[in-house]
């Protein structure tokens, strides 16, 4: 009678540790999920095409300022139809050129001269309408960004990147 009673209880107990270690994990697998999702960079790295502007609003040569606006995701805050930044759209033909109306130094807003082309205001670097230093202490051309054209709007693959270097290193 004593192992018939050792064997239940056994069981019984096994049954318990397992149901509550069923329970825990349901529980504990979305917060570490949760936890976690923010420090993976899943979505870094990946496209970001945001629609720009309508294709036929392009003046042909003639560079057009657009901000670029998207939900946001900082952690686990998601802000609604954030400015994220800005770019400039230049139409070629069938195609269009996208910089980023970051500047390369210091972060600045680039603006745009019709005769001399993209310039800093803030520490005087002047670029070329194709976006190549000319001028100033930025140490690299303005970051080009890759467009698409679908159903007669322009997209923009839009990142960000780190001022102040030579290389072109895109920001997480």
């Amino acid at each position: 009678m004593g192992d018939e009673k050792t064997g239940r209880r056994g069981t019984l107990r096994a049954l318990a540790v397992l149901s509550g270690a069923a329970a825990c994990g349901a529980i504990a697998a979305p917060g570490v999920k949760m936890l976690v999702a923010p420090a993976s960079g899943a979505a870094s790295g990946a496209a970001r095409w945001l629609r720009a502007a309508r294709f036929d609003s392009l003046e042909e040569g003639v560079p057009k300022r657009v901000a670029m606006i998207a939900d946001a995701r900082d952690a686990w805050t998601i802000e609604r139809q954030k400015e994220l930044g800005a770019v400039w759209l230049v139409r070629r033909g069938a195609a269009v050129e996208c910089f980023s109306a970051t500047c390369p130094h210091l972060g600045c807003t680039i603006g745009h001269d019709a005769t001399s082309g993209f310039f800093c205001p803030c520490h005087d670097s002047g670029f070329a309408k194709d976006g190549a230093r000319v001028t100033g202490p930025s140490p690299r051309g303005l970051d080009r960004l890759q467009t698409r054209v679908v159903d007669g709007a322009v997209e923009v693959d839009f990142h960000r990147y780190r001022q102040g270097i030579p290389e072109r290193v895109e920001l997480g």
